[in-house]
């Protein structure tokens, strides 16, 4: 009945690993990943705090993995 409130974990091998960690490590990569590709397409010169892009992009890739990969 009060499944979906528990909290869930990731567990690798001993370790247990909440799920937002996860998701913000992994939206750290997806973040990067996605500065240098603009980088390399050269719309840097577009952007003007490309430091707050790279901030706006990290937030937007952890919520969506924390919603939509890692559901709590």
């Amino acid at each position: 009945m009060f499944q979906e409130y528990l909290p869930k974990e990731i567990a690798v091998g001993e370790i247990y690993f909440p799920p937002l960690l996860i998701a913000f490590g992994a939206a750290y990569v997806a973040a990067n990943l996605t500065m240098v590709l603009i980088g390399r397409l050269d719309a840097m010169k577009y952007l003007y705090a490309p430091v707050l892009v790279e901030l706006s992009l990290l937030v937007i890739y952890a919520v969506a993995l924390s919603r939509y990969v890692f559901p709590a």
